[in-house]
Formats: structure tokens, sequence, C-alpha cells
């Protein structure tokens, strides 16, 4: 049996078990079991009901023909090229156009993920042609011709790692509250993608090429998805972590403008890198890469994607200052210059527990001490000087908290938090704007003795089947997380199809406002409104830090 075949016995198994997805340890002899159970009620099972006639599983679009996969609650196009493969020459240039091809293309299987490190999206990959994307549907579109609306999800990973295939789709494409279509993508990660560097300026500036890939993206499902059964005059797009970071980015991209109708930011604010200040780092990096004075283009270009993997910056950054994106995003969101469009803002109460966990907080990790709180606070917390430290260590003192750990996740995500608050007030100046928390202290998490509370990224297993073993996570699931996870994927539905958050049945977000900012805490044991965002957060004494 192929491993396509083994991922589409998968996804029917989905249907048995009650689906849902995430990563984790063990899961393989389970896999295997449900792989092993779905074959035999395929040799075996009963008679197969009547089903809808589905949509056709092959579409022409602009490059050519494809060829899908018709399940039974969705059709899937994965590995569709979206910009010609950046290499050679292209390396570090904006995406080029496909080249067509003949006669019909199997769009069975993931593209590759793009060159990265083992780490959150995978095991590593030294990938450079990997610019494709995935388009999942309803099994079934609507008799009447009308298009349905579309969400392209970009996926975060610290600008780093990932990969749109990561995404299941299928619990987003066919909801009570409306079907709609969901596009996931790649897009140059890491050195490949965010490099800034002088060689490279061409007169528009570096860096961003990235963002370039998802803008070209965006471009694309204008030009193709009603091949598809979509609306291009209906898209929302979507991120989390880098990807909301992104999408504030094309929000704020002139070149973007018009290519989506609404945007949702899941736990990644505006932010962004001065082109003079990445250049400088870009071209300490070339050079220590061995790629110094005039032929400096062509070494980089030539160096192997190993190397640009392996021995990579420790960040990647989104940079203005060059053509793509003039402005700091951050200034123009506050000068009111965003696209004007309906837009969806959320954080976790317990953002920065992962990152302590990785760090600090499990048996692999350096471990913390009550003496290294200051000195973390410093390191960790970017900005702060002697005298906020001793403030920050007054407002979280170490004898409220079990561990020291605990107590640095709660001042580190109190920061970050209360500057998405901060922006949250901005964007609902210029923009139709919705608020959310997720709040499971119970989110599914690693084994630990550290309590991880509602972490970064842990929403995702709740929106999106992850990988190839979300089903195991939903039977992990209480049955209130389950119930907590079919509201979430209809609060997320409602907004991609009306640009509003107020599904049939459920409480509707308010629209946020300073002088009412009114948002919904998504929790297990029944989702509350609230006003306390900003003094759950401490944003008073932080925005007092900062003066």
């Amino acid at each position: 049996m192929n491993d396509y075949a083994i991922t589409l016995l998968a996804q029917e198994a989905r249907v048995i078990v009650r689906d849902r997805e995430w990563m984790g340890w063990g899961a393989g002899a389970v896999f295997s079991a449900v792989v092993l159970l779905v074959t035999v009620f395929a040799l075996n099972g009963p008679p197969a009901r009547a089903l809808p006639p589905a949509a056709p599983d092959i579409v022409a679009i602009d490059s050519g023909s494809l060829h899908g996969v018709s399940a039974q609650h969705y059709r899937l196009f994965n590995g569709i090229p979206y910009a010609a493969p950046p290499v050679g020459a292209l390396r570090w240039r904006p995406p080029a156009p496909v080249s067509p091809w003949t006669g019909i293309r199997e769009a069975r299987d993931a593209g590759p993920k793009c060159a990265q490190a083992t780490g959150a999206g995978g095991l590593r990959s030294t990938d450079e042609d990997c610019l494709y994307l995935n388009v999942w549907t309803p099994r079934t579109l609507p008799a009447d011709g009308r298009g349905l609306p579309v969400m392209v999800w970009i996926h975060g990973g610290s600008l780093q790692t990932g990969t749109g295939s990561m995404y299941g789709a299928a619990p987003l494409v066919s909801q009570p509250d409306g079907d709609s279509i969901v596009v996931t993508i790649n897009y140059r990660l890491g050195t490949f993608g965010f490099l800034a560097a002088s060689a490279l300026d061409e007169g528009a500036g570096s860096g961003d090429y990235g963002l370039m890939d998802q803008q070209a993206a965006l471009r694309w499902v204008q030009r193709n998805i009603a091949a598809f059964g979509g609306d291009p005059d209906r898209v929302t797009v979507d991120g989390e972590s880098a990807g909301g970071i992104s999408i504030c980015a094309q929000m704020a991209a002139p070149s973007s403008a018009g290519l989506f109708a609404a945007a949702m930011m899941q736990s990644g604010p505006c932010a962004g890198q001065a082109l003079p200040e990445a250049e400088a780092e870009g071209d300490a990096w070339a050079s220590g890469a061995g790629c110094a004075g005039a032929d400096a283009a062509a070494c980089l270009r030539g160096l192997s994607a190993d190397v640009l993997v392996d021995h990579a910056p420790d960040s990647a950054n989104v940079v203005y200052g060059n053509d793509f994106l003039p402005r700091d995003p951050v200034a123009v969101l506050k000068a009111g210059g965003m696209a004007h469009v309906p837009t969806f803002i959320g954080s976790n109460h317990d953002e920065m527990a992962l990152w302590v966990w990785i760090k600090y907080g499990n048996p692999l990790g350096a471990g913390m001490t009550a003496a290294d709180y200051p000195n973390l606070l410093t390191t960790q917390l970017s900005g702060v000087d002697q005298a906020q430290v001793d403030r920050i260590v007054g407002e979280y003192p170490l004898g409220d908290y079990a561990q020291p750990a605990l107590a640095l996740t709660r001042a580190w995500t109190d920061k970050v938090v209360c500057n998405l608050v901060d922006q949250a007030g901005q964007f609902g100046r210029q923009n139709p704007t919705y608020i959310y928390e997720f709040d499971d202290r119970g989110a599914l998490a690693p084994p630990s003795n550290f309590p991880m509370g509602a972490y970064h990224a842990a929403e995702l297993p709740s929106l999106f089947d992850l990988a190839q073993v979300g089903w195991l996570l939903h039977g992990a699931m209480t049955p209130d997380q389950q119930r907590l996870q079919d509201e979430m994927r209809r609060y997320w539905t409602r907004f991609i199809t009306a640009g509003s958050a107020d599904p049939q049945g459920l409480p509707a977000i308010p629209r946020y406002s300073e002088s009412a900012p009114a948002f919904l805490s998504f929790r297990p044991a029944g989702n509350q409104f609230s006003e306390a965002f900003a003094a759950d957060h401490r944003c008073e004494f932080w925005s007092s830090l900062a003066r």
C-alpha cells in the first residue's frame, strides 16, 4: 500500500473515530490499527450508502488540468504549483510564473515542504522547489453555481519551519454555518525566505521573499479559485504565530490591496525589522559564510541548501523599508492605514508557556532556579532594563508561583499579550474587529510536571486536522473539549462566510472598541464574555513600564 493510500485511509478513519489531529508520541501503533480497521471496512463492511453527486475531481486552471481526490466529506487537490521553483538564478528573487503543463497533473500528494531544519514542521528538508498549495472543498458544490467563500491559511513556525500540508482542513470545509473552501500554502522560510543582504539588493530592497510568495499564492487564488467553486471576492486570510505576523504585513503592503476581503490573526502581532538593520545582519552572516565582496550575490546563490539550512541565522524577520513593504506595519497600523477589512484577532491565555517549557521546564532543558529569574527576564523580555526588571519581579514575585518557570511564563505572556491588546484597539478604530482568547488550561500537551495551560498554538487542534494523527487527539479530548472544538470551528467558519462572529445558535462576539472592549474567552467549561482582558494580563502595569 502506498503512502497516498494510507493517507486516504487515515482521512476516512477520522469519520469513523470522530476525527481530529495533532502530532503525538506513541501514535504509530494506533494509527496502523485504524488503517487496518478501515481497510477491513472497505473490503467487508456494510453496503455503502448513496451519496449526493460529488463535484468533479478534475479541474482546469490557468497552468493546466488537475486530478484531485473526492473523499466522503470533501475534495482535495494537493501539491499545486503556484510559482516557479525558486532555485538557481531565482533564489532570493520574487516568485516567477509557473510553466504550464500538458495533460492532467495528479494532485493527490502534497508537494515538498520548504527547506528548513527539524522542528515544528517535522524533519529537516533541503527542498527549494516548494512553492505549492493545497485546495480543500466540500464534496458537493452549490447547485445554483454560486461561489463559496475561501480561507487562505498561512502557517506559523517563526518564519523558519512549517508547511501548509500539516493542516488538514476537512473539518472546516463543510460546517453547519456554511460551506467554504480552504487553501493551505507553502512559502520560503528562514534564510531562503527572509535573508536581507545588500548583495541581493537589486534596487528594490532585499528580504521578504517569503511574503512575496504568500502574495503570489493570493494572486493564484484570485485567478483560479473559481475553477474549484470558490468566490475570489470573498477571500479571508488566516494565520497563526508567524502566519499572523505575515498577515499584518500583507495588510500593510500596498501591492496586496484587494487580494482578500477579511483577515484573521491568531497569536501573531504586527512586527518588523528595518531594512538597514536587517541588511547589516545579513551582510555579517553572508561574510561568515564566505560570501563577501563584488561576487557576494553569485557566491550566495552558489551555496548548498545544506549550508543555508544548517548554518542559518537564529531568527527570521519581516523586513520593512523595501519596495514590497515600504513602511513598518506597526506604524501603518497606528496611522490607520491597514487594509480596511473585517478583522478577527486573538491570543492564548498562556502564550509563552511553550517556550518556557522548551527552554527551562522540561528535563532536557537548561533548568531554571529562583536565582536565574531576574537574568532571564532581562534576556527573554526584549527591551527591559534593570530598573524595569526590578519592577517586574515586584509585580510577579516568585512567592506567588509554584516554580520559577511559572513566574517567567506569566510575566513574559502578559507582556506579549498586552502588545496584542494594544494593537487590537488600533485595529478596532479602523476595521470591524472581533477579539477572542483561547483559554483551555487543560489543552492537550506533552506529558510534563510543568503546567502548560493554554500555550502558544494550543488552539490549532480545535480548528484543523494536524498532520496524520489528529483523530487520536480528538479521542483524548474530554467531552467539554470536543464541544469547544465544534464551537470554535463554527465561529471560524461563520467569519469566513460572513465577515462576522455570530454563528447561529451561539453568542455573537460584539465588535471590539476601546470604550467597550468585550472579547470572548473560549473555555471547555463554557465560553465567557468579558471586558477584563487587559486587567487579566496586567496591561496597565506593562503600559506604565513602557513610559
